[in-house]
């Protein structure tokens, strides 16, 4: 049996690893749990993107890690991208689309699934705050300051990281399970080197200097993505979530850790801004998309659900996998688990009880609709006229694959 690749794309912000911070968080050894349990061999490997490129030089990343997997065997292709990494995957095998790539790619028959997962296939309200005045500023200088303050050689960095951390956990002495603050301090800046400090400045100077992904990430950014990939024959599912209305209760119940009293505010702010959807822009699930959100939840999303950066409803795209009751960044691993075979702090502290059983149930689904579609000789056919009637498999309308 050929091996079969899995590649995973990461999103905004997105990187492979920073330190021994890993984006997707104990994702490839569930998945090649899965995939060995099945008897199927799997090579899971990721693509590190530019933090906020445009979705077009992000694409070509993907395109080009494709030809490198293409060049390993000749087993299928299966993407697995989290947020804007799934518009950088479908640009990406879009064999329509012109990518700066500096390989060619033409092995477009052997990808035969794409999971989307928290993708804003429709934008979001988030992107169009931070795409105007205000927010571009706020990106660029917070970018601007953080790498100018790795990058001052005078100051004893380090030694004050050290200060910090001992100070915070004498803030919340009797909370004995590490949090985010811990996770941050062991990967990343217990051992600020000069190589490390300087990856991350880079890092940060991305962040602050290329702001093209911004504005394709809006409403009508992605209408015009949307209407310009033409959809190859692959087979699309999705990963929906949405995470808890922020409120002062759920404020309150961060007493004791730092690090969520610090960011719970932010991810109110968020969340507001995401539960900003105009139907003209997002429209609802139909068909058997409804049928499986009806499964999972027992309701449909409302126009304001939302994952704390992407509208519910903005995410379906093909079958639906999953629907989890979770935030943006914890179904890929940050959600706060503290199991001894790899500590990830809750980098969006949400509350919404998302757990290492639902971050197990959630890749496991991911896993068996990849392996659901192993055995088929060619992905089903894609039709290309939009506007047609939705078929059981929720083919184009409104260009909802």
């Amino acid at each position: 049996m050929p091996k079969h690749h899995v590649l995973l794309v990461p999103g905004f912000f997105g990187f492979g690893s920073l330190g021994e911070i890993s984006y997707f968080a104990g994702i490839r050894p569930l998945l090649e749990q899965r995939f060995a349990t099945a008897g199927v061999r799997v090579l899971v490997s990721e693509v590190p993107t530019l933090p906020t490129a445009s979705i077009r030089v992000r694409a070509a990343r993907v395109r080009e890690a494709l030809a490198r997997l293409a060049a390993d065997g000749d087993g299928p292709i299966h993407i697995i991208g989290h947020s804007t990494g799934g518009l950088d995957a479908r640009l990406a095998i879009a064999p329509t689309a012109s990518l700066p790539v500096l390989v060619k790619f033409e092995a477009y028959d052997r990808v035969r699934t794409l999971v989307t997962v928290c993708c804003s296939h429709f934008g979001s309200p988030v992107a169009t705050f931070f795409s105007g005045s205000m927010g571009r500023r706020l990106l660029r200088v917070g970018g601007r300051y953080l790498a100018w303050a790795l990058e001052q050689r005078g100051v004893p960095l380090a030694f004050l990281l050290r200060v910090a951390h001992g100070l915070l956990r004498l803030w919340r002495p009797f909370r004995r399970a590490p949090n985010t603050f811990d996770e941050l301090y062991a990967k990343l800046v217990r051992d600020l080197s000069d190589e490390r400090r300087g990856e991350l400045a880079q890092f940060s100077r991305s962040v602050s200097s290329d702001e093209a992904l911004v504005f394709q990430l809006t409403p009508a950014g992605c209408d015009l993505l949307n209407a310009c990939t033409a959809e190859p024959a692959v087979r699309y599912g999705s990963v929906v979530a949405r995470s808890a209305r922020p409120s002062w209760r759920g404020f309150l119940q961060h007493f004791g850790d730092p690090y969520a009293q610090l960011v719970y505010p932010l991810y109110a702010f968020l969340y507001r801004l995401a539960a900003r959807q105009d139907k003209r822009w997002i429209p609802e699930a139909v068909g058997s998309q409804r049928t499986r959100l009806l499964e999972f939840w027992g309701e449909l999303p409302s126009p304001h659900d939302n994952d704390g950066i992407s509208p519910t409803n903005s995410q379906i795209w093909g079958e639906l996998v999953h629907a989890a009751q979770a935030d943006h960044l914890d179904v890929v691993g940050h959600f706060g688990s503290t199991e001894a075979s790899g500590h990830a702090g809750d980098w969006l502290p949400s509350r919404s009880g998302f757990g290492l059983a639902d971050f197990e149930r959630l890749w496991s689904d991911v896993a068996a609709f990849i392996l659901s579609g192993a055995e088929a000789a060619t992905p089903p056919a894609v039709p290309s006229e939009q506007g047609t009637a939705r078929t059981d498999h929720d083919l184009p309308i409104d260009n909802r694959s």
